[in-house]
């Protein structure tokens, strides 16, 4: 019997290509506002394919966007990182059927949580101006705990710090590896949800495939 439907935070709950967008026009009009027209989308396209969905080393990814665009005056790679990770939860573009959903999985009473990689800071700070923190009954950080996904012990951490038995746990996500294959290695069910960076990749005969998150009333 499902009890807790856990999730995913970046293309599951919300639109991270779009929120990357916006982060991006950010960055530009604070670090590099002289740049304008044709050689600003080219950047913004330079910086969309290397960051790869941001499964990459922020710090790598900028020295490498330093080099690309012959940055002289850039600021060190260190500095962009740490405005990427204190700044992006600002950029926060919420799919329209999250809120609904959450409000009527807790309807049905149940608990529902938010399992997310990433530095501590960004991943909080994304949560608090999401507009749906108040629906979370868990929220696990793999910056506050020192695991990552996919490995299974981080989705085992979760459901026994809240007392709940991995089985008794379906958990919704985007990367085929990370979510799905982790996830299902901790012995919890599986949705993917088929957006962003992975979009049909790797999908599964085994595991229910969603567009729109609302769809996940269909599987619990």
């Amino acid at each position: 019997m499902i009890k807790a439907v856990l999730f995913d935070f970046d293309e599951t709950l919300q639109d991270r290509t779009l929120a990357f967008e916006g982060y991006m026009d950010t960055f530009f009009k604070q670090f590099r506002p002289e740049i304008t027209g044709t050689e600003l989308e080219k950047c913004k396209e330079d910086m969309r394919v290397t960051g790869k969905g941001g499964y990459v080393n922020r710090v790598d990814w900028y020295n490498l966007l330093i080099d690309m665009w012959n940055w002289k005056d850039a600021p060190p790679a260190e500095e962009l990182a740490h405005h990427y990770d204190y700044t992006f939860g600002d950029h926060n573009v919420i799919f329209d059927n999250s809120e609904p959903l959450l409000k009527e999985l807790k309807a049905r009473g149940y608990t529902l949580g938010v399992i997310t990689n990433g530095p501590s800071h960004l991943q909080h700070h994304k949560l608090e101006t999401s507009g749906l923190i108040d629906y979370f009954d868990i929220i696990v950080v793999s910056g506050d705990v020192g695991v990552h996904k996919p490995d299974p012990k981080l989705f085992i951490y979760a459901a026994e710090k809240y007392g709940l038995k991995p089985e008794e746990c379906v958990y919704v996500g985007d990367h085929p590896v990370n979510d799905i294959q982790g996830a299902l290695a901790a012995g919890m069910k599986a949705i993917r949800m088929n957006w962003g960076w992975f979009e049909n990749q790797n999908l599964r005969d085994d595991v229910p495939v969603i567009t729109d998150i609302i769809d996940v009333l269909k599987y619990v």
